[in-house]
């Protein structure tokens, strides 16, 4: 998938899908209900292409390669949900990513 069309908006929950682009705004598709909405010019946007996260090793993995990591650890099968416990999305997230 390509997540330069994948972005987060500042107050927003979810993910959405950039569809157009308008001189005031984007127009946008929510991933979870696919109902799609204007955003505005001044809304604070961040594009999952651009997103990393920080190693403690001091390095830092791109948003994307996390996710390739947790794809071909699952073999395409779904990861665990968000709302298990503590103690199994460590151990998973350790899994993928030791760092």
């Amino acid at each position: 998938m390509d997540l330069s069309k994948i972005i987060s908006i500042s107050g927003m929950s979810g993910l959405f899908k950039v569809i157009a682009q308008g001189k005031g705004g984007l127009i946008v598709e929510s991933l979870a209900d696919k109902k799609r909405m204007p955003v505005h010019a001044s809304a604070k946007v961040s594009v999952l292409d651009n997103i990393s996260m920080y190693l403690s090793s001091g390095d830092n993995i791109a948003v994307g390669e996390v996710l390739k990591k947790i794809y071909e650890k699952q073999a395409g099968a779904p990861a665990p949900d968000s709302k298990s416990a503590d103690e199994e999305l460590l151990k998973f997230f350790t899994e993928v990513l030791p760092d």
